[in-house]
């Protein structure tokens, strides 16, 4: 746990200075996907520093954003009709049945053990009707999945889903009616995202030179360019809505 405490607190510090989290496009995909209405009361898991429940709160009753790092939610603003609590959603806390939705983007990959429970539990705490949005980062084709994995082993301990993966987990919680979209952002700085990493410079130009030096079929894959000395790539996300 404290190696863990410790990841997110180094995280923190420039979390909300990454492209790809404040990414506006991304954003106004996830608000259009979610369907959210001003009566409703939506769960934000794995909120962070709380950039997509900020988005989320002008359009609903209230948002309760869920995470397990004290640090990540100390770099938000939590007035008005935002709410935190710090625990895991792993692990049972709000009654059967009191949200609307519940979202939660680019956390799944860190829920390593219990990621079918997690899913399970999010079933479990949504109302009748009410709707799932869950979104990934995804490897852009199956012949750069090994490659995906390589670089982020070198970055942080995760799962890597394709969009099947992502699927079949909504399945087999219960959802029905799995919508499944995809959004590409393009040309996303890997400089930005190492440099507001928190990961020591070694390793920050290592995965670097793994981008720059990769074999055609990556690059073509990434439509990678380098540009005013920083390299650029389309990061393809997977967006899922499941109803209960």
């Amino acid at each position: 746990m404290t190696n863990v405490k410790k990841f997110w607190e180094v995280r923190a510090e420039q979390y909300n200075e990454l492209q790809w989290a404040n990414e506006k496009t991304y954003l106004d995909a996830l608000i259009k996907a979610g369907d959210f209405k001003s009566d409703q009361l939506v769960l934000d898991v794995g909120t962070g520093t709380g950039i997509v429940l900020h988005e989320i709160a002008p359009l609903v009753d209230e948002i309760i954003g869920l995470d397990i790092s004290q640090a990540m939610l100390d770099h938000s603003n939590w007035q008005g009709n935002k709410f935190f609590v710090r625990r895991d959603i792993s692990d049972p806390f709000f009654h059967e049945g009191v949200f609307d939705r519940v979202t939660a983007r680019m956390v799944f990959h860190h829920i390593i053990d219990k990621t079918q429970d997690a899913a399970n539990e999010v079933y479990r705490i949504l109302k009748p009707g009410g709707k799932f949005l869950l979104s990934e980062g995804v490897p852009p084709t199956s012949e750069v999945k090994d490659d995906y994995e390589k670089i982020f082993a070198l970055k942080e301990e995760r799962l890597t889903f394709m969009p099947e993966d992502l699927i079949g987990l909504l399945e087999n919680a219960g959802f029905k009616n799995i919508q499944p979209y995809t959004y590409i952002m393009k040309e996303m700085s890997v400089n930005n995202w190492l440099e507001k990493s928190g990961l020591e410079q070694e390793i920050q130009d290592e995965i670097l030179e793994m981008h720059i030096n990769a074999p055609a079929y990556f690059k073509e894959a990434y439509n990678m360019k380098i540009s005013r000395g920083a390299c650029l790539i389309d990061i393809k996300y997977a967006i899922l809505v499941g109803e209960k």
